[in-house]
């Protein structure tokens, strides 16, 4: 054979190669009967969880109920997608009068969106208040705790696991900017000393990073209170919260949107996935970036593991995040409800807790009450009762104690839990949407003497339009919040005001 023919089928041989190596080391499945029970599942879980949780609960299920159960995952992005999803998916069935979507279960995100789902009707009641009582106790699963909501008293979401917010940074690229301390709080990221170095998700995209904002918020309305003189008692913040209107709620809103905006000028970019932050964080393509707790400790882990290196570092700030729930629920006609229910109770057993923190192998195999198989989930167990000294010394993250430490941060719900959705959509107005001009003010203000020396600039930096100051925004109700037409009419009007005001502070901090 010519050597061009030879040529001619190396190349082939090595295009086959190519692409069966996919094939070839994708993870082995399960061998199922023909008969294996189907379950459909909704989930923004990465595939960390959805390995680990399908075939410990393949084997759950196999042992108690003797039947082979197959996992439809079905993803469609993150929590603000399948919310979109669920949405539009439940109207097209009311149109022509079915009561289901051919979906069982929503698994994981925020309890914000999971309690709208119910309020909306999308989830229902899944019975496991009458099938474990004795699980819905202070002493294993509180119904509330640092003032979120563990589960629902109308029976239709219950948390999972816990959930915190905090940042993430790399040792190296702090370094090699020369940025001296470590980033230690929220409003440490608005330095200027983070000009593009921080790595920010969509709000609108994603459920969690909104979340993180919320605390940074509730954090800035409780700094306002103190430095006003209300003592941070619970009495003080009670009473704050039955006048929510007041003008130190209101200058606390201006001064956490002020750090907000810094951040957001800092700002490398915004993503739409929220993985994406620590992972580009480890790699040295930012400096440091906001992100949900699992996240941050999961990718440290991975850097120290791979590559022996402690460049990558995660903290919740102290005082800077409460303390909340990653739910599941059931969703109205699921057409496989009872082997949803059965999900759902695996995954408040002791057995599906264990897989949240365990180390990997740590139980000598895959066994039924063992931890994972593959992956350190590097999550938090709802269950308190997981968090006895003999499971600590199982865990990846012993020394998270999220009931033992969690108290000195109280969510009040109050303050702007009503303004869940208008902070997505305001952040993305003042932050992404204008954010070639809002960094060039930021810039220029800081490359003339800074906010002390530009105050004029620094102002109108920092101006709100008057429907986003906090007495106003409280009057938007939920369902104009959840309006998609007052949603785009508050968009552009908000984009066309911040756009005026970075500009002008522009123009006015580079004035001779």
């Amino acid at each position: 054979m010519n050597r061009p023919g030879i040529s001619i089928i190396l190349l082939f041989l090595a295009l086959a190669l190519v692409l069966l190596v996919p094939f070839l080391l994708q993870p082995k499945r399960e061998a199922f009967s023909a008969d294996a029970r189907n379950l459909v599942i909704l989930s923004p879980h990465n595939e960390a969880v959805r390995y680990e949780f399908e075939r410990a609960f393949q084997r759950w299920h196999r042992a108690r109920f003797g039947e082979d159960v197959k996992i439809d995952w079905r993803n469609v992005g993150g929590t603000s997608d399948i919310v979109r999803y669920l949405d539009s998916e439940f109207t097209a069935a009311k149109r022509v009068g079915h009561n289901g979507i051919g979906i069982d279960l929503f698994f994981g995100g925020g309890q914000y969106d999971h309690a709208q789902q119910a309020r909306k009707g999308h989830t229902a009641p899944c019975g496991l208040r009458q099938r474990h009582p004795e699980w819905l106790t202070d002493a294993i699963i509180p119904a509330t705790f640092s003032g979120e909501m563990f589960y629902d008293p109308l029976d239709r979401w219950y948390g999972c696991c816990l959930s915190s917010f905090g940042i993430c940074w790399n040792r190296d690229v702090l370094a090699d900017h020369g940025i001296p301390r470590a980033p230690q709080g929220w409003t440490d990221l608005a330095d200027f000393s983070y000009y593009r170095l921080v790595a920010l998700a969509d709000p609108t995209k994603s459920g969690s990073i909104n979340k993180a904002f919320e605390m940074l918020i509730q954090e800035q309305l409780l700094a306002e209170l103190t430095d006003r003189g209300a003592r941070a008692s619970q009495a003080a913040m009670a009473a704050a919260a039955a006048t929510a209107a007041s003008e130190d709620l209101a200058a606390g809103w201006r001064r956490a949107f002020g750090v907000i905006r810094r951040i957001g000028a800092n700002a490398r970019y915004f993503t739409d996935s929220a993985s994406k932050v620590p992972l580009d964080v480890a790699q040295g393509a930012a400096a440091a970036g906001m992100c949900i707790d699992f996240y941050g400790r999961f990718e440290s882990e991975m850097i120290a593991r791979n590559e022996h290196s402690d460049r990558m570092v995660y903290i919740t700030p102290d005082g800077g995040s409460s303390v909340s729930v990653d739910p599941i629920s059931l969703v109205r006609g699921a057409p496989h409800r009872e082997l949803a229910e059965r999900f759902i109770d695996f995954c408040l057993s002791p057995e599906g807790q264990r897989l949240w923190n365990t180390r990997v192998g740590e139980s000598g195999g895959p066994a039924i009450a063992g931890g994972p198989e593959r992956y350190a989930l590097r999550r938090l167990p709802v269950r308190k009762d997981m968090y006895t000294p003999a499971l600590l010394q199982t865990m990846s993250d012993p020394t998270a104690l999220p009931y033992a430490h969690g108290g000195g941060f109280t969510y009040q719900s109050a303050w702007t839990g009503p303004l869940f959705g208008l902070i997505r959509v305001l952040i993305r107005a003042m932050c992404i949407d204008t954010h070639p001009e809002l960094a060039g003010a930021w810039e220029a203000i800081n490359r003339h003497g800074g906010p002390a020396a530009c105050p004029e600039a620094f102002a109108a930096l920092m101006a709100l339009p008057p429907n986003a100051e906090y007495g106003q925004a409280l009057t938007f109700t939920a369902q104009q919040l959840n309006d998609k037409l007052t949603e785009a009419r508050l968009t552009r009007e908000w984009i066309l005001f911040f756009r005026g005001q970075y500009r002008q502070a522009r123009a006015l901090a580079e004035m001779p």
